[in-house]
C-alpha cells in the first residue's frame, strides 16, 4: 500500500512541477509578446543622401565596415534567415536593398540610429542599433546611398516570429543584460556627431561605430570576458595593429576566431589614415586611466 501511495505522490509532485513550469512558460510568452509589440514615439531625421558613383562606393566601404555588407544581411545585403528552432521560432535578417527602396529616409534613420521600426517597435539588440546610433550624419547618408543603390534579392524573405523557447530565451537575456530591445538602450536625445577636427577625435568616432558591437560601449570588453578589453591595444605598435585589423593576426600569433573572421572580411576595408587614426585612439594610456 505505501509503495502505491509513494508512487502516486511522486506522480502528482511531477505533475505539480511540469503544470507550474507550463504557466511561467505562458506567462513568459505573454510578458515578452508585451515587450515586442511596445511602440517607440520616436521622430525619424531627413538627411542628405547623395547618388552618385563616388558616394555609393564609399558608402559601400563604410557599410562592410559596420557589418550591414558581408555581416548578418548575406554577402551583400540581400538578407536571409539567421535562426531556425523547433519551436516555430524565426529570425530573419531582412533584405537591406528592398527595405531601402521602400522606407523614407526618415524610416530608415530612425530604424538604424533608434533601433525604431516604422510600426513603431524595436528592432532586437541583436543589430547593433547602440553602435550605428553614433553614426555622423554624413557617414550614415553615404551608407544610404549605398543601400539605395541595391537591387532586392530574388528570394522573397519570410517574417521573423519568435516561440516559446525564443520568449524564454529572450526573458533571461533581460534579466542579465536589462533589455532585449534596441530602443530601451539608446539614448534618443544625442545629436549626431559632428565631422572629427582631429586625428583623436576620429579614431574614438570610429571605436565608437565600430569597435563598441563586440567590445561593449565603453571598450573594456564584455563582462563574461568573450571578448577582451580593447586596452589590449597598448601593447601593440602601428605596424603590429595593422596587421591584426586587415589579417586577424594578434600579436603571440594564435588563432583569434571571431575576430579573425571580421578582420578579414570586414576591417580589412579600413583605410590607412582610420587605421592609424584608430590605433592612436586606443593605444593612448590617457584613455584608459580611469
Amino acid at each position: 500500500m505505501w509503495i502505491k501511495r509513494t508512487f502516486k505522490w511522486i506522480g502528482l509532485t511531477l505533475l505539480g512541477i511540469v503544470g507550474l513550469a507550463a504557466i511561467a512558460v505562458i506567462l513568459v510568452y505573454i510578458l515578452m509578446g508585451r515587450d515586442l509589440a511596445r511602440s517607440y514615439d520616436i521622430t525619424g531625421e531627413d538627411i542628405a543622401v547623395p547618388s552618385d558613383a563616388a558616394s555609393i562606393e564609399e558608402g559601400q566601404r563604410l557599410a562592410q565596415l559596420r557589418g550591414c555588407s558581408g555581416g548578418c544581411h548575406g554577402r551583400t545585403t540581400t538578407g536571409g534567415v539567421m535562426i531556425e528552432l523547433f519551436d516555430g521560432t524565426r529570425v530573419v535578417a531582412p533584405d537591406l536593398g528592398e527595405l531601402a527602396a521602400r522606407y523614407s529616409t526618415k524610416d530608415l534613420e530612425r530604424a538604424i540610429r533608434h533601433g525604431v521600426k516604422p510600426d513603431g517597435t524595436s528592432v532586437l539588440r541583436i543589430m547593433p542599433s547602440e553602435m550605428l546610433s553614433t553614426l555622423s550624419d554624413r557617414d550614415l547618408g553615404l551608407i544610404l546611398a549605398y543601400l539605395r543603390s541595391q537591387p532586392a534579392g530574388e528570394q522573397t524573405l519570410p517574417e521573423s516570429r519568435y516561440g516559446p523557447v525564443a520568449r524564454v530565451m529572450g526573458f533571461f537575456f533581460k534579466r542579465k543584460f536589462g533589455s532585449l530591445l534596441a530602443a530601451e538602450v539608446i539614448d534618443h536625445q544625442h545629436s549626431p556627431p559632428p565631422e572629427p577636427s582631429d586625428e583623436e577625435a576620429y579614431g574614438r568616432y570610429l571605436a565608437n561605430t565600430v569597435c563598441t558591437e563586440c567590445h561593449g560601449s565603453d571598450l573594456r570588453g564584455s563582462p563574461d570576458g568573450s571578448t577582451p578589453s580593447l586596452a589590449v591595444v597598448l601593447a601593440y605598435s602601428r605596424e603590429d595593429f595593422e596587421t591584426l585589423m586587415r589579417a586577424g593576426e594578434p600579436l603571440g600569433g594564435q588563432e583569434l576566431g571571431l575576430m579573425a573572421g571580421v578582420a578579414r572580411s570586414r576591417f580589412v576595408r579600413f583605410t590607412d589614415d582610420e587605421i592609424a587614426a584608430l590605433h592612436g585612439y586606443l593605444s593612448s594610456p590617457d584613455n584608459w586611466s580611469d
